[in-house]
């Protein structure tokens, strides 16, 4: 076989079905062998950004890798900021690269990256794990197999790019390929040491809580987690981008924590009541921790746990850290002896009393009557209620970034992993949900598939709905359509009228659009409506552009006045003093 009928047996052997490009001169002899009748379908995307978008929803859907085609030049600069939030949140990513013949090389051949004196490689060294370019049709499996290994691995999991020149992308190939191991794509290494001073450092102390971040949700540790908290009655929060791991509608699960997050999970781990905490697979960044909130350091011992050693958080004192695989870590503490827990099990009693005060004593949503209001503009906590009471809760959920995604955050329920998905930990890139979704809806055949995304974030990726119209995916795409973008706008406000003013939008027709693309679009400007065009689109078999005409209704409390406090902005206002009851203009984007 050939370079370009390696790389494609090479994705098949380790079932991946799909393969997300931008079509172009340097890639013809690779786009022929993907269509020569294979296992693996490429799919042809309206953006280099939104290729590599639909490869990593497919990513961290399937629990596999995705993989995506590009060219070199325009092609490769186009997928920055995607790759860069890849590896924020790593998720691993195989990005192949066409090249100008070797011999063009420096010459000024079209797309040729080195006429700015770099390469492909060079360009995006900055946002991928590795990169390698090929120089020889021997180095192909050679090069694949380290390129792949060095994604999955736990201290450089992410994107990782390979380069084809054209000149050898039909050049012969004489090996085979074995298929990576299980423990490649789940290693489990654990500090056994670390383990064994866990009980001791625990000890007696009835109030301890843990923190599940994404690492639980990488590591596949949702029942060890599930097992080891209700084996010692240990409530138990979550990172915003681990909802689900840890089910919701569990008595012992406190919520979300973060700007998005839920009262028992805030007041438990940042309001300096805890004796112990123990974070998960989380690096305690920005979001997640209320902004550093000083109260996340508990009064006698943070003991965090995470594979990558690099990754451990620097902004608090960290008092046991255990370097190892979530699920192992888990899996080792549950196999203890009895006598191993006896120190927490005798504090048990205490803490259910202090679990069952806390949760009674902060509801976990706030403004529950926001969820049923038929007040006009739609309120956003509405739309969240609403969709959620239709669609179920094994939905793969995209939320997309923005004001929108506050509502989401806070109101939506999920109970299991790998089914709410987002991108807001790190770059928090607009328009990422959409074209995840897509790449969700692939590696999932016959799941439903919801975004969730804003009017702001449809003007940036909403063009790859043609994409899943074309192949007719069963997508539903929800816009709250306020005309703004609709956080900077929330915080424009609060300075002047005419910097508000500068964040509005048109009230642009998203149905309107998404028939152009191909897809069914439907608007809803009445609440009651939400629940019956919901019905409507589920039935519908295709993509649905949902457009939903919402206001500017504050986003839940604590994220907004926590914004406001880091920005340096508006002081602390109580919800009865921001007019929930009406609606200006607009809030989530």
């Amino acid at each position: 076989m050939n370079v370009a009928d390696a790389l494609f047996n090479v994705l098949s052997k380790e079932a991946v079905s799909h393969l997300f490009c931008v079509p172009g001169q340097p890639i013809d002899a690779l786009l022929e062998s993907a269509t020569s009748g294979g296992n693996v379908i490429p799919i042809v995307a309206a953006h280099e950004a939104g290729a590599v978008y639909m490869a990593d929803g497919y990513s961290r859907a399937s629990g596999r890798f995705g993989a995506c085609l590009c060219i070199g030049g325009p092609g490769i600069t186009n997928t920055i900021t995607a790759l860069a939030t890849a590896l924020a949140d790593r998720s691993p990513l195989l990005v192949v690269t066409g090249d100008t013949h070797r011999q063009n090389k420096h010459l000024g051949a079209l797309q040729d990256l080195a006429c700015i004196d770099t390469c492909a490689s060079t360009v995006v060294a900055p946002v991928t794990a590795a990169r390698l370019t090929l120089e020889a049709p021997e180095q192909t499996l050679r090069y694949l197999r380290r390129l792949l290994q060095r994604m999955l691995a736990p201290a450089s999991r992410g994107p990782v790019q390979l380069t084809i020149p054209m000149d050898l992308q039909k050049a012969l190939v004489h090996e085979t390929w074995t298929p990576l191991n299980a423990s490649d794509f789940h290693p489990r290494p654990l500090d056994e040491t670390g383990c064994q001073r866990f009980w001791r450092t625990v000890g007696p102390r009835p109030r301890i809580a843990i923190l599940a971040g994404s690492g639980c949700v990488q590591s596949g540790a949702s029942e060890e987690l599930l097992r080891f908290a209700e084996r010692l009655h240990i409530p138990v929060a979550t990172t915003l981008g681990a909802k689900g791991v840890f089910p919701e509608d569990h008595p012992l699960s406190l919520g979300v924590l973060g700007w998005f997050g839920n009262g028992p999970a805030i007041q438990a781990l940042t309001g300096n009541v805890l004796d112990t905490l123990v974070v998960l697979g989380s690096r305690l960044n920005m979001l997640s921790s209320l902004g550093w909130a000083p109260g996340l350091q508990p009064a006698h011992a943070l003991i965090v746990n995470d594979i990558n050693a690099d990754a451990l958080c620097s902004a608090y004192r960290v008092d046991l850290s255990i370097n190892g695989d979530t699920a192992a870590f888990l899996t080792t503490l549950n196999r203890c002896s009895q006598e191993d827990g006896r120190p927490l099990l005798a504090s048990l009693a205490d803490r259910k009393r202090w679990l069952e005060a806390l949760t009674r004593g902060h509801p976990r949503h706030e403004a529950m009557s926001n969820t049923v209001t038929t007040l006009q503009p739609i309120h956003p906590a509405r739309v969240v209620h609403d969709l959620q009471q239709v669609i179920g809760a094994d939905t793969l959920l995209f939320s997309d970034s923005g004001a929108h995604a506050f509502f989401v955050g806070h109101y939506w329920k999920s109970l299991r992993p790998r089914r709410f998905f987002t991108s807001i930990k790190y770059m928090g890139a607009m328009g990422w949900a959409i074209p995840a979704a897509i790449g969700a809806a692939f590696a999932c055949p016959g799941e439903p598939c919801v975004v969730v995304t804003g009017d702001g974030c449809m003007l940036m990726h909403g063009i790859e709905i043609q994409t899943a119209a074309r192949h007719g995916l069963p997508l539903m795409c929800v816009v709250m359509n306020n005309a703004a973008l609709g956080n900077p706008k929330l915080r424009a406000d609060a300075v002047n009228p005419a910097l508000g003013k500068l964040h509005e939008l048109p009230l642009h027709d998203w149905a309107g659009f998404a028939k152009a693309l191909g897809a069914t679009g439907l608007t809803v400007t009445d609440a009651e409506q939400l629940v019956p065009t919901f019905k409507y689109a589920l039935g519908c078999g295709g993509t649905v552009v949902i457009d939903v005409r919402t206001g500017n209704y504050p986003t839940p409390t604590t994220a907004f006045d926590l914004s406001m406090k880091l920005r340096g902005g508006a002081a602390h206002k109580p919800a009865s003093q921001r007019n929930v009851g009406s609606a200006p203009q607009a809030a989530a984007d």
